[in-house]
């Protein structure tokens, strides 16, 4: 029972670590929901993606990135869900939230001009 109690001690903590510190920050100028709804949709949801993938449509920017953690392969599916959640979440439409398979992982949502 000890063991079992001290190996929940030592794995909680790292899976703390893991977890990308989700935000609605961006710039000052909300994201245009309309063109993030687009860029969304330039997400093939079957496909993998890499480290630097961008979605980018009119005055929307979207991009997954690893923050240099490598490639990081991601599905196309989870970059789309966490755009969204991002979308429907963030009062101006744009922030970053991590992916989950690493722990500078995420996907980023943000106005552009």
């Amino acid at each position: 029972m000890q063991l079992i109690a001290y190996l929940i001690g030592a794995v909680a903590p790292a899976m703390l670590a893991m977890a990308y510190n989700d935000n609605c920050d961006g710039s000052l100028i909300p994201a245009n929901k309309d063109d993030c709804l687009k860029a969304i949709s330039n997400v093939d949801t079957s496909a993998t993606y890499n480290d630097g993938s961008q979605f980018s449509e009119g005055e929307c920017y979207l991009v997954y990135a690893t923050n240099g953690s490598g490639d990081q392969p991601v599905s196309g599916q989870k970059i789309h869900d966490v755009a969204q959640a991002i979308v429907d979440n963030c009062d101006m439409q744009h922030g970053s939230f991590g992916t989950e398979n690493c722990n500078s992982c995420h996907v980023t949502v943000n106005y552009r001009s």
